[in-house]
């Protein structure tokens, strides 16, 4: 597997004065991959161009689901950004608000990814989705959201990145879904689920996203599992550090080589 980077794990490191030594950093650490969007102030060949001078590829484009749904003008932009990043994925946020909350939400929303995917499939692209914790919402007898999701859309059109750390916290089998998305998943999001200091009711568990090997989740069968799906990009976010980012990102491609990534 190539080890990546999440953009959102520097954010605050990737404005004009500062994007090129982030990359440059995130390159000397080790890392192969990183999945990002263009900033504003760069179009997308310069970002592409930038991230070929440090030996980085782009693991996926980035839209959104409401302009997709609606704009045939962005459907083509967003196809031309992932030719321009030699990518076919077009990454998408969570499940809107509007469609969480109940089970036909989400069969609705699988059902209008699926029409967004025939569009991008003309293309030779496919729509790339990011789940969270929320979409494991439990509608009983063994259903939850995210079986929803998956099962109701396009295995050749509707991809998926998952998220070993809201796997945990969804209190889901992190082996059971990456094997169940097997050939359906190209990147994952590797993030450690920590517990952390603070809590003062028995209750009121802090959890926290911690660097890879340096939480509760158990990685060598994760790791295995993987392989196993031939999963090409294991990608590293850490939405909070507890420092300097880079410095988490140096101990979680530390940690990953010691597992053997």
């Amino acid at each position: 597997m190539i080890k990546g980077v999440q953009a959102w794990t520097v954010r605050e490191f990737l404005g004009e004065e500062h994007i090129r030594e982030t990359y440059r950093k995130i390159a000397d650490i080790g890392y192969k991959s990183v999945q990002a969007g263009a900033p504003q102030f760069m179009s997308a060949q310069d970002f592409q161009d930038m991230l070929q001078e440090n030996g980085l590829v782009n693991t996926s484009s980035y839209s959104d689901f409401e302009r997709l749904k609606t704009d045939k003008d962005e459907v083509k932009r967003a196809v031309t950004n992932a030719r321009i990043y030699n990518t076919r994925y077009i990454g998408l946020g969570t499940i809107p608000e509007e469609y969480r909350n109940d089970l036909d939400g989400f069969k609705r929303f699988a059902k209008e990814m699926n029409e967004i995917a025939v569009e991008l499939k003309k293309e030779g692209c496919g729509l790339l989705y990011h789940h969270h914790a929320l979409e494991f919402l439990s509608f009983g007898g063994g259903l939850n959201g995210m079986d929803i999701l998956t099962d109701e859309t396009d295995p050749e059109g509707v991809f998926w990145t998952l998220d070993t750390h809201w796997l945990a916290s969804g209190g889901v089998d992190l082996v059971y879904w990456i094997n169940k998305l097997k050939n359906r998943m190209p990147i994952i999001h590797f993030k450690d689920y920590g517990i952390g200091t603070g809590a003062v009711l028995i209750e009121g568990v802090c959890k926290t996203f911690a660097e890879v090997g340096e939480g509760n989740i158990n990685w060598p069968p994760v790791i295995q599992a993987c392989r196993d799906a031939g999963i090409e990009h294991a990608v590293v976010e850490q939405d909070t550090c507890p420092g300097n980012p880079f410095d988490s990102l140096q101990k979680s491609y530390d940690n990953m080589v010691k597992f053997g990534v």
